[in-house]
């Protein structure tokens, strides 16, 4: 029993130990890193209310079709014709 009593301590003082903070920080470091980092939050949020989103902004494509679909029919650089994929046609 005294053996189970010992292992439990052990176990406790591993798990108590702060293995992620370093000694030699005050809680004024720790103050002045949160404002930074609030200040970076508040930057990010002011940027992402003032941008524009894409399906917002204005489109360069025509308002209305310039042409009928299929009605140019692309050419390859050998000269074959080819679909809108760029496959090869069927001739």
């Amino acid at each position: 029993m005294a053996d189970l009593m010992d292992e439990f301590q052990e176990i406790n003082e591993a798990l108590s130990r702060n293995f992620a903070t370093p000694d030699d920080i005050d809680e004024a470091d720790l103050e002045a890193e949160l404002d930074m980092l609030e200040d970076e939050l508040e930057d990010d949020v002011l940027e992402e209310e003032s941008a524009v989103p894409s399906y917002l902004q204005a489109s360069s494509l025509p308002a209305h079709p310039t042409s009928a679909p299929g009605a140019k029919v692309p050419v390859a650089a050998g000269g074959q014709k080819v679909d809108e994929y760029g496959l090869p046609l069927e001739t």
